[in-house]
C-alpha cells in the first residue's frame, strides 16, 4: 500500500495550514468584531472567487456538458451509475478537498466571531454569524465523510458537487453589498446596484442551478427535473429539496424586500412615519 498523499490529501493539507495563517496575518492586534468580521469577509472574497474559477475549469476538464447531454439507452442502469456519477476526477477532488479546509476552518472563525458579537452586545447587519457558522460546519462535516470515501477510492458524483460549488458565485458580490450597508450607508445607490447584481447571480446560480442539475441528469433517462428528483433516495431528497426551499424563500425574501425599499419606497415610508 502506497503511503504518498494523493491531490486531494495534499490539498486539504495545504488549505487547513494556509487558511487560518492567512487570517491570523490579516488581523491587527485587539481587533474589534468589526475588524474581525472584515478580516473573514476578505478571505471569503478571495476563497469564492477562486472555487468559482477553478470549479468552471474542472467541469470544462471534464467535459461535463456533453456527460450531461448523453442519453443513457439502457433504462435497466440504476442512477448511481450514470456517467455523470461515476466520472472520478483528481482534479475535482482537489477542488472539494480545498473547500473542506476552508469551511472548516471558516466555521471556527464563525463561531468565535459570534462569541465576540456577544460579548460586545452588538450584531453586524447582513452578517447572521450564529447561522452561517452552524451552516459551515454541517457542510465541512459532510465534506469530511467525503473526503474519507475519496481517500478509499470509493467516491462517486464529484462533478455534481463541483457544480453545486458554483453557488460560490453570488458570495463575492454578496459580501461587496455586506460592507456597503455597514460602512458606508450613505451610499444608497451603489448599494442598490450592488444588491440588485447580488440578487440575480443570486438567483441564477443558487436558485436555477438546482433546477438545472435535476433537468441534466434527468434527461440522461429520459426524465423531467422533477421526476428525477422523486427517482433520488430520500436523504438525497431531503438535502436537495432543503437546499432549493431555503434558496429560494431567501431569494424570495430578497426581491420582495428589494421592491419595497428601492422600487415603491414602502419600507422607506414606514421607517419615516
Amino acid at each position: 500500500m502506497s503511503t504518498l498523499l494523493t491531490p486531494a490529501q495534499w490539498t486539504l493539507a495545504a488549505g487547513s495550514a494556509i487558511y487560518p495563517l492567512a487570517f491570523y496575518i490579516s488581523l491587527p492586534k485587539n481587533a474589534t468584531p468589526a475588524r474581525f468580521a472584515q478580516s473573514r469577509e476578505a478571505i471569503s472574497i478571495f476563497h469564492c472567487t477562486f472555487m468559482t474559477i477553478a470549479s468552471l475549469a474542472c467541469l470544462r476538464q471534464s467535459d461535463v456538458r456533453n456527460l450531461l447531454s448523453s442519453r443513457v439507452s439502457d433504462n435497466e442502469i440504476p442512477d448511481r451509475d450514470l456517467p455523470i456519477i461515476t466520472t472520478r476526477s483528481e482534479f475535482a477532488n482537489s477542488v472539494i478537498a480545498l473547500e473542506t479546509a476552508y469551511l472548516l476552518q471558516d466555521s471556527v472563525i464563525l463561531f468565535y466571531a459570534s462569541k465576540l458579537h456577544r460579548r460586545a452586545g452588538g450584531s453586524t447587519k447582513g452578517l447572521n454569524i450564529k447561522h452561517l457558522a452552524y451552516h459551515h460546519a454541517g457542510l465541512s462535516a459532510a465534506l469530511v465523510v467525503l473526503q474519507v470515501y475519496t481517500a478509499q477510492g470509493r467516491e462517486k458524483g464529484v462533478l455534481i458537487i463541483i457544480m453545486m460549488m458554483l453557488m460560490n458565485a453570488s458570495s463575492p458580490c454578496g459580501t461587496l453589498r455586506w460592507f456597503l450597508v455597514n460602512f458606508k450607508p450613505d451610499a444608497r445607490r451603489a448599494i442598490m446596484i450592488t444588491t440588485a447584481v447580488y440578487l440575480k447571480i443570486y438567483g441564477l446560480c443558487r436558485v436555477y442551478l438546482i433546477y438545472y442539475i435535476l433537468h441534466a441528469f434527468g434527461a440522461q433517462k429520459g426524465r423531467n427535473a422533477f421526476e428525477a428528483f422523486v427517482k433520488l433516495k430520500w436523504h438525497c431528497q431531503f438535502g436537495v429539496g432543503a437546499m432549493a426551499f431555503v434558496n429560494t424563500a431567501w431569494f424570495v425574501m430578497g426581491v420582495s424586500n428589494f421592491v419595497k425599499r428601492y422600487l415603491t419606497g414602502t419600507s422607506v415610508n414606514k421607517k419615516n412615519s
